[in-house]
């Protein structure tokens, strides 16, 4: 996979336009061609146990960030939430939701793979994914401006002491191609991870992209479970951060669509454990059609949707 994914990074540096690499490599993960390798990955782990599935990946992507107010440890800190929402979900046969995760994804570009730049935006950004006060309010915003529409506050629970560590990752990708070649059998571009040490700008040996978000789905990796926003800040912050969004196609600029899905891969067997499952790959187009701004999510979303048939689904499965 880390092949691949090199494959991707190259010829998204050959293409890319303007200034911010950072902003054109975290547009390109929602290229219909990622999310197809990303939903195979999916399909390649499910036909290993041997389990009938429907995987369908969708993204939209926004043009800015939620920006986050809150307090990290005695100092108030002003900074983007995050670029992207990642979501996994499991729906049953009849399609209705049997669980969830999600992770937030801040991505930077960095020279070594296991060392995050110390610029000032990621100074602000480490304080509040490692040092937030759980005990106060977290403010997201729409923009920087104070006059900016408030998304929602939000008071998370002490599932861990500080910081966003059970819901946040880095996402580390190459600043120069010549550095990272030395590492291309080692780490993906897409390096997932976490600061070693607060004192440190080295980064812990994460995962790539496609692995991390495996990992959450296969329920051994990254992520935190996103349940009722009755019962679960965290889950109401990600049902505000999604909006009123329900996948509906929007064309954006520079002859780049807004929204982005996969094909749908499927596979299914006659016999459970059939040796020799197929692989069905078909076009799920997109109609083009407007959506209302009031209706957009408020942060870069990619969502993995798995379906399993009646006598598949994760409650009745017999390992």
């Amino acid at each position: 996979m880390q092949y691949s994914d090199w494959l991707y990074w190259f010829w998204i540096k050959r293409l890319q336009k303007g200034r911010s690499l950072e902003r054109w490599a975290l547009r390109h993960l929602h290229h219909r061609d990622y999310l197809n390798v990303l939903a195979e990955r999916v399909i390649e782990f499910n036909k290993l146990h041997h389990r009938p599935c429907r995987v369908q990946i969708n993204s939209i992507w926004i043009d800015g960030t939620p920006q986050a107010t809150a307090k990290a440890r005695t100092k108030e800190v002003k900074c983007e939430l995050a670029d992207l929402l990642y979501i996994v979900e499991e729906l049953n046969h009849k399609g209705d939701r049997v669980c969830r995760k999600g992770i937030l994804l801040q991505g930077k570009n960095t020279v070594h793979p296991r060392k995050i730049d110390s610029g000032n935006s990621t100074k602000k950004e480490r304080s509040l994914f490692e040092k937030l006060d759980r005990n106060d309010e977290l403010t997201l915003n729409t923009g920087v401006s104070k006059r900016s529409k408030i998304i929602g506050r939000y008071l998370l629970d002490s599932s861990v002491k500080e910081g966003l560590s059970d819901c946040a990752r880095f996402l580390l990708m190459p600043k120069k191609r010549c550095r990272f070649i030395d590492f291309v059998f080692n780490y993906s571009p897409f390096h997932v991870t976490w600061p070693k040490r607060e004192t440190s700008n080295e980064m812990v040996v994460g995962q790539g992209l496609t692995e991390a978000v495996l990992g959450m789905y296969n329920g051994s990796g990254i992520g935190r479970e996103i349940i009722a926003p009755t019962k679960c800040e965290w889950s109401r912050m990600v049902l505000d951060l999604e909006n009123k969004y329900k996948g509906v196609e929007m064309k954006g600029y520079d002859r780049q669509q807004r929204h982005y899905s996969s094909d749908t891969c499927s596979f299914a067997v006659h016999k459970r454990f059939s040796q020799n499952p197929q692989v069905d790959v078909e076009a799920d187009g997109s109609n083009g059609d407007l959506i209302e701004f009031e209706t957009l999510p408020y942060i870069s979303i990619i969502k993995v949707s798995v379906q399993y048939p009646e006598q598949d689904e994760p409650n009745k499965r017999v390992n």
